[in-house]
């Protein structure tokens, strides 16, 4: 085998590699892109994905809270013992704070409407102002004092 023979083998091969290398950069960029969709690990793992599911639900889902019901002979023994303390106010200020609340809805609409008709008063008197032609002061006169009257 001549050197020239052999360069122009050593070509050929590069030149095979290079379009190898090409298709092998395509596929791994085609299979990148399927695995980053989450249809990928859905199709290909659907009972881990459903797991995972139900555990992300299962911490989002806050716990239930625990409801005492205790007869009136033991709540009455527990404020003796001042281990539990009362408080009645709190209806008292929950229904005040429903009739604050309607009120400040109430006044806020009142200004809002109030506002917007102010508003639309303006613009009425400017929109006429702007119609009526204007009227020509007479210009003042200058009285020189060189001249004899």
């Amino acid at each position: 085998m001549t050197p020239d023979e052999s360069a122009e083998l050593i070509r050929k091969r590069m030149a095979e590699l290079r379009r190898e290398l090409l298709t092998d950069v395509q596929e791994v960029s085609r299979s990148a892109k399927a695995m980053a969709s989450p249809k990928f690990f859905v199709r290909r793992f659907p009972w881990a994905t459903m797991a995972i599911a139900a555990g992300v639900g299962f911490l989002l889902i806050p716990k239930k809270k625990q409801v005492v019901q205790p007869d009136m002979e033991a709540l009455a023994e527990l404020v003796r013992k001042k281990q539990i303390r009362v408080d009645t106010s709190k209806a008292a200020k929950e229904s005040r704070g429903m009739l604050q609340t309607l009120a400040i809805m109430g006044v806020s609409w009142a200004a809002r409407t109030g506002m917007n008709y102010m508003a639309q008063q303006l613009t009425t008197a400017s929109a006429n102002k702007a119609k009526e032609p204007k009227r020509v002061s007479p210009a003042p006169v200058e009285i020189n004092p060189n001249v004899e009257r």
